[in-house]
């Protein structure tokens, strides 16, 4: 499917939105529209063994965003837009020991949604830039944590190297070795059933291409089914997908991921699992991962707010080359503040690598952040 083809389906679905929106005036009354967003900035310090860099930067966890959600009843069922764009400040995720970011460089590529979407006793769909099916499948967590430390662990650090006694720019980075494989956003056209077994289950098809950066033509299909419950005192969610990607210059790969997490709702115990193998064609490298977290949220230490803890580890293999692995474990906290919507985050992680013959320096890297929600 060619940008042409999505091009010509967005237009079509916006044109069609409008005149749902159009022909509908008496529903204007009952409209709703409603401004959102967040900060989340915090200081970065890396240690490679051999220099330490610091720099304040973006939470790339979640990062500082603004956008506007609109709904209106139309028909049977309910019209909704919605509008986001990240601020364009350097992130967690962008720095190196000799990458030094614009503060503030906002791009096309910034944008997260222009969506739109009707939802019905039929189910939901979505026409324009937004989350495919597979987004956020590797993401359950009951932690209180996920702001600072998720299963995607190279949100913090990942552009840096790894030295082997110094840094040209050609030694890998984290982000290159350590990675979850969930779902994107993509300009896209979605479905999602309607809740099945009494609510607790959703699957969801999607087919989509980057519409926003220059010169990216690949095709990208996708599944995510999400099964959310309780059984007494335990609240759990499982969730599995699948994305295939046909690359414009020829050959495809595909990726099969999941995550389970778990709840213990009177003492707040809570862990999580998620996994995932990635296969390319011609490649001989098939890559795949295990990452666990385990914790205790709300502590009441503080009147501000509840105090969350955890830890994770990350198991990374054949990232890069046959017979490469990774390794990263981390300790967080999470301190809510309720009073003015914030939150505060403080997380340390030590990420490790090796290649078949030659073993890399660790990287040590601490972040303290901080969240204001609008």
């Amino acid at each position: 499917m060619s940008k042409t083809v999505l091009g010509t389906i967005f237009c079509r679905g916006f044109g069609g939105a409008l005149a749902l929106g159009i022909s509908s005036t008496p529903a204007l009354a009952q409209n709703n529209a409603e401004l959102y967003g967040h900060l989340n900035y915090g200081f970065i310090v890396a240690d490679d063994g051999d220099t330490t860099t610091s720099e304040f930067a973006d939470n790339s966890n979640a990062v500082s965003r603004f956008g506007v959600r609109y709904s209106m009843p139309v028909g049977q069922g309910t019209f909704k837009f919605n509008f986001e764009t990240a601020l364009g400040l350097a992130g967690s995720s962008d720095w190196s020991q000799i990458n030094d970011p614009e503060f503030l460089e906002w791009e096309r590529t910034d944008i997260r949604k222009v969506d739109f979407s009707y939802e019905g006793s039929f189910g939901k769909v979505y026409l324009g830039q937004g989350s495919m099916a597979s987004d956020g499948i590797t993401g359950s967590d009951f932690s209180g944590t996920d702001g600072i430390a998720t299963s995607a662990v190279a949100d913090v650090g990942g552009g840096f190297h790894f030295s082997d006694g110094m840094v040209d720019g050609s030694e890998p980075t984290v982000k290159s070795v350590f990675s979850d494989f969930d779902g994107g956003r993509l300009g896209r056209v979605r479905y999602d059933t309607p809740a099945l077994a009494n609510g607790a289950l959703t699957l969801s098809a999607a087919v989509g291409e980057n519409i926003l950066a220059e010169g990216v033509d690949d095709t990208v299909y996708d599944l995510g089914l999400v099964y959310n419950g309780d059984a007494g005192d335990i609240q759990y969610s499982a969730r599995i997908g699948s994305e295939w990607t046909d690359f414009d210059s020829g050959g495809n790969a595909n990726s099969v991921f999941g995550s389970v997490a778990v709840l213990h709702k009177p003492t707040g115990l809570n862990g999580k699992i998620a996994a995932g193998r990635r296969d390319s064609d011609g490649s001989a490298v098939d890559s795949d991962y295990l990452y666990t977290k385990i914790g205790k949220r709300d502590f009441s230490w503080f009147a501000w707010g509840n105090t969350h803890l955890s830890a994770d580890f990350f198991w990374a293999n054949d990232s890069r080359l046959g017979g490469d692995d990774g390794f990263a474990w981390g300790l967080q906290a999470t301190q809510e503040i309720d009073n003015y919507n914030a939150e505060l985050y403080f997380a340390y992680r030590q990420y490790q690598y090796e290649e078949p013959g030659l073993d890399y320096q660790d990287i040590d890297i601490f972040m303290v952040a901080a969240r204001w929600n609008f």
